[in-house]
């Protein structure tokens, strides 16, 4: 009696398939910002490792893709301020200006865990001066979302956040000042001129002005060699005009702009300034010719 025995072999191939791994670190931002005029600009660097990996110690770097939830705006109620999101290639120098909820082509360098060599990603975060001013006070705050993805498969794309906020204070402001020449005068007849200006307030709202001269004191005077001449000041914000006091506030003053600092380059001034001269006094300045004067204008919240 034979017994056979028949040894066979079981050859099994096993093939490791790539898996991805994709990682930001941080993964999350904070920044808050008092705006005193100007634009807002703020970065922030990271490290977004991307690679290929045929096994748990992958290293094998690959491209990108990063997406941003929009919409792109910093909120405060009803107001809005539109935001700039870029995301900037620190290895080759790419930077590509996000769109709402518009994923990039996978474009950006990925790393290996940690970055070793570095970070290799920056996001900016702009926005205008002009928009920011156009807004009324308050807090402005987002927080944007981002992912980063590879088309690797694994792992999921990695998700980060980064929160903004800017405190917009309330502003006051004077502007479309021009000089008043009040001319030469004929020997009997009072001389008037007026200036318009430009009062904005980021409120709006009420203000006060202060009229100020360069005499003794302060005092509205027009002064050559030893010669001074008295002047008289009134102040319109648009209510009828009002006398003022050298150096003593003309409090409740209204119709103050907001929204444009510069009152539609000056198209749309709301406030005016008024000097006015006696003849009589002119007649009594002890000395003739040039007479001149500096009238400051303050003006404050309240």
């Amino acid at each position: 009696m034979w017994l056979r025995i028949i040894a066979s072999s079981l050859l099994v191939w096993l093939t490791a398939n790539a898996q991805a791994h994709i990682r930001t670190d941080p993964n999350a931002f904070t920044t808050t910002h008092t705006w005193n005029g100007g634009d807002l600009n703020h970065s922030f660097a990271l490290c977004v490792s991307s690679v290929q990996e045929p096994n748990p110690q992958g290293n094998t770097p690959i491209n990108y893709a990063v997406e941003a939830q929009g919409p792109f705006e910093l909120v405060s109620g009803a107001d809005s301020i539109p935001v700039t999101l870029a995301w900037g290639d620190l290895v080759n120098g790419q930077e590509i200006t996000l769109q709402p909820n518009l994923s990039t082509a996978e474009v950006f360098t990925g790393a290996v865990r940690q970055c070793p060599g570095g970070n290799n990603a920056r996001l900016k975060v702009h926005a205008n001066g002009t928009d920011i001013q156009s807004v009324p006070p308050g807090i402005y705050s987002s927080q944007f979302n981002f992912t980063v993805a590879n088309s690797g498969r694994g792992k999921s794309p990695a998700n980060f956040t980064v929160s903004v906020e800017i405190t917009i204070p309330n502003s006051i402001q004077i502007t479309q000042i021009d000089d008043i020449a009040l001319g030469t005068f004929d020997g009997s007849n009072n001389i008037s001129r007026s200036d318009t200006l430009c009062v904005y307030q980021a409120s709006g709202g009420q203000y006060a002005v202060t009229l100020t001269g360069s005499g003794n004191g302060g005092a509205f005077e027009l002064i050559s060699a030893g010669s001074s001449v008295p002047y008289a000041v009134s102040w319109n914000d648009g209510n009828g005009p009002q006398t003022a006091t050298a150096g003593i506030p003309l409090a409740g003053m209204g119709n103050s702009r907001s929204g444009d600092p510069q009152c539609n380059g000056g198209a749309s001034n709301n406030a005016t300034v008024s000097v006015d001269v006696l003849a009589n006094d002119m007649s009594a300045a002890t000395a003739s010719g040039v007479h001149s004067g500096v009238l400051t204008i303050m003006v404050e919240m309240q």
